[in-house]
């Protein structure tokens, strides 16, 4: 079940959407919420912090909490004033935090998007892997199971519905062997071949050199500080038959899709038809509150919702998973099958009991504050070295940081 303060953020967030709450309509305080619902006002105070870090509600000091005034059909420029998506960044840090960090590794991989692989949980996770492929009874030398080891998919069904407000069915959950194989899959099974796509600009590589080979046409769309700019798909002269985006924390650039934007990208892919394929690669890791809300929480009849375990835990790992609607489970089971992208079975019941025996949800903690701190080392230590002469910009979380060269450098 839900923790009872998604469940308030859940409810809000869906009369906010569907206009029975307008923007600049003001909510009872969070003391009155609590005391109307007889819950804890911490409770509240946590459902209204989620919306506002979404976008869909924002605090005046003296005056309250309202919905979000972006949320008003008016020119972004105006709307972009409303919340920052960047923390300040300091300029400097002390030198003898980066003399203490005790343990930490003495040469360090800056490829963006990698965790790190010095505390992955070795020990437990040959544990688990040797436990299931030890097994008597043989059923791990078999063939894997058609969209994916049962118990995984029910594991993954709850982990999602609580930690990520995706509420689905095991059978909704295709278990695959990576994002690319997760892309692959539901671009050839939802959009027709050679149909105009849009995606990010910039965006995930891989992901668009996977569709261009899959025989789409990608159709570039600009990213600002507020994610895709949705009224460049929706006013395109060749409308596309859906897009990939990373919605909740936008690769390379970190920013969050407001939440005007993704309302209005979720009436146009219900309007049309479109599919909308959103890649969750690592949204766990935001450092400041709750991870944002996922777009399929707000509408999952066109949102077909992609994570993998390579941020949370290793690439190596080789297991991928991907959220259908449940008329087309089927469908994707056998897709998946035919092209045997499955991973093996030991390694998908080990993930299992990972995240059955509370484990993996241990490592998102402990990896959150780690990435926090190393972060914040490798801020301090470019401040030192560089100053005023590098712009930094930290996103909310996530496994990459922006750093702006002057212009006589980039030129």
């Amino acid at each position: 079940m839900l923790p009872l303060y998604r469940q308030i953020g859940d409810q809000l967030r869906r009369v906010i959407v569907n206009g029975n709450l307008a923007p600049g309509d003001y909510l009872p305080s969070s003391r009155d919420l609590a005391s109307e619902l007889v819950i804890s006002r911490n409770t509240t105070l946590q459902a209204y912090e989620q919306l506002i870090s979404e976008g869909f509600l924002e605090s005046r000091p003296g005056s309250g909490t309202m919905v979000a005034i972006s949320l008003a059909d008016k020119p972004v420029a105006a709307r972009t004033k409303t919340r920052s998506l960047f923390h300040d960044v300091p300029a400097r840090a002390d030198v003898h935090d980066l003399e203490r960090s005790e343990g930490e590794p003495a040469a360090v991989s800056f490829q963006p998007g990698i965790p790190g692989f010095d505390s992955f949980p070795r020990l437990l996770w040959g544990r688990l892997l040797k436990r299931h492929a030890i097994r008597a009874d043989q059923f791990m030398l078999d063939y894997a199971h058609t969209g994916g080891y049962a118990p995984l998919r029910l594991e993954l069904a709850k982990y999602l519905n609580v930690s990520r407000g995706v509420a689905c069915e095991p059978r909704q959950i295709i278990v695959t062997t990576s994002t690319r194989a997760a892309i692959d899959t539901v671009a050839r099974v939802l959009w027709p071949a050679g149909a105009s796509v849009a995606v990010e600009d910039p965006g995930y590589l891989t992901a668009k050199r996977v569709l261009t080979m899959a025989g789409y046409r990608l159709q570039s769309v600009p990213v600002d500080a507020n994610g895709i700019r949705v009224e460049e798909i929706l006013s395109a002269h060749e409308p596309p038959v859906g897009a990939y985006l990373t919605p909740t924390h936008q690769w390379p650039t970190g920013v969050t899709l407001s939440a005007f934007r993704r309302i209005r990208l979720l009436e146009w892919a219900e309007r049309t038809g479109a599919w909308l394929l959103e890649d969750d690669y690592d949204s766990e890791f935001r450092f400041d509150g709750p991870p944002v809300a996922t777009l399929q929480s707000s509408g999952d009849s066109r949102v077909v919702y992609i994570g993998t375990f390579s941020k949370t835990l290793a690439p190596s790992i080789r297991t991928a998973y991907f959220v259908v609607p449940p008329d087309l489970a089927g469908r994707f089971e056998l897709e998946v099958y035919r092209h045997g992208i499955e991973p093996a079975l030991h390694v998908q019941a080990a993930l299992a009991d990972l995240i059955a025996e509370g484990h993996f949800t241990r490592h998102i903690r402990r990896m959150r504050q780690l990435y926090a701190h190393r972060r914040a080392l490798l801020v301090g230590a470019l401040g030192m070295t560089f100053g005023d002469g590098l712009r930094l910009e930290c996103p909310a979380g996530g496994l990459q940081l922006i750093a702006w060269l002057p212009e006589r450098v980039a030129a």
